[in-house]
């Protein structure tokens, strides 16, 4: 077998071309597998998502005249509120975990192989409203917060949910509303959900389950990188002082929801 150098370098534009350009999967995905065992930190390529929210979801809430004590006391119904709607119903509040320690890697895989998903918390201060960009808050800046949540395991479930994976989603947003407080209930953008790494951030938030403690670490290792756990820890920010993350998880047994939730 001929011996080959292993060698850093910056991935040449054109197969990045080729990447986008291309509709053939199996193309798309030899070209990632390639260039990620390149070891080129700063140019990965991720595989074809398989499913939707397969990296993971994320989740802002605009939550109204709530602080960081309100909103701590919240985090198991909240994850409660998500696993209702993946396994159709309510876990124990006592199995829930929340700590400000990062989970090991192996418990994180346990958390996953048994069906339950691993959830990052941040909470956040509300901006000055921006008259130009319509973003802040008049009311609950300077004294209130507000969530936003990292979530991965998901995809596992979605797809099993009778309305599908956009009335899983839908049906997500109505049981976490029960959990917070808005000024409006009517606003339909007092929950954001989306899909993360998706678009330009393709490259950004490349997250399996084998990889998913070394994304969680990222705002230790890599706070400057432009993705959305960094973003929920307030990373690489100069203005503005990190934020604790919290884990929420459970190593409940497995669940037979192959039924429609």
């Amino acid at each position: 077998m001929i011996g080959v150098r292993r060698t850093r370098f910056t991935v040449p534009s054109d197969i990045k071309k080729i990447y986008h350009s291309t509709n053939n999967n199996q193309v798309m995905n030899a070209l990632a597998q390639l260039l990620n065992e390149m070891d080129n930190d700063d140019a990965v390529v991720a595989s074809v998502p398989a499913e939707d929210y397969d990296r993971g979801m994320f989740i802002s809430i605009n939550n109204h005249k709530q602080d960081a004590g309100d909103l701590y006391l919240t985090l198991k119904k909240q994850y409660q509120s998500m696993m209702k709607v993946l396994i159709g119903h309510n876990l124990s509040k006592s199995s829930i975990k929340v700590t400000d320690k990062l989970p090991s890697n192996d418990k994180l895989m346990r958390t996953l192989n048994n069906k339950n998903i691993v959830v990052a918390a941040g909470i956040h201060y509300y901006d000055r409203f921006d008259n130009r960009t319509f973003r802040g808050s008049h009311y609950n800046y300077g004294q209130y917060q507000h969530l936003h949540f990292y979530v991965y395991g998901v995809h596992q479930h979605l797809k099993h949910h009778r309305n599908g994976v956009d009335g899983a989603v839908e049906h997500m947003k109505h049981l976490l509303y029960r959990n917070n407080r808005f000024s409006n209930k009517q606003d339909a953008s007092n929950i954001d959900i989306r899909q993360v790494g998706k678009g330009k951030y393709i490259y950004n938030d490349v997250v399996a389950a084998n990889t998913l403690y070394d994304y969680l670490m990222l705002p230790t290792t890599n706070p400057t990188k432009d993705c959305v756990i960094n973003y929920i820890a307030g990373a690489g920010a100069e203005d503005t002082p990190a934020n604790p993350i919290f884990y929420i998880y459970t190593t409940e047994k497995k669940y037979d929801n192959e039924d429609e939730t």
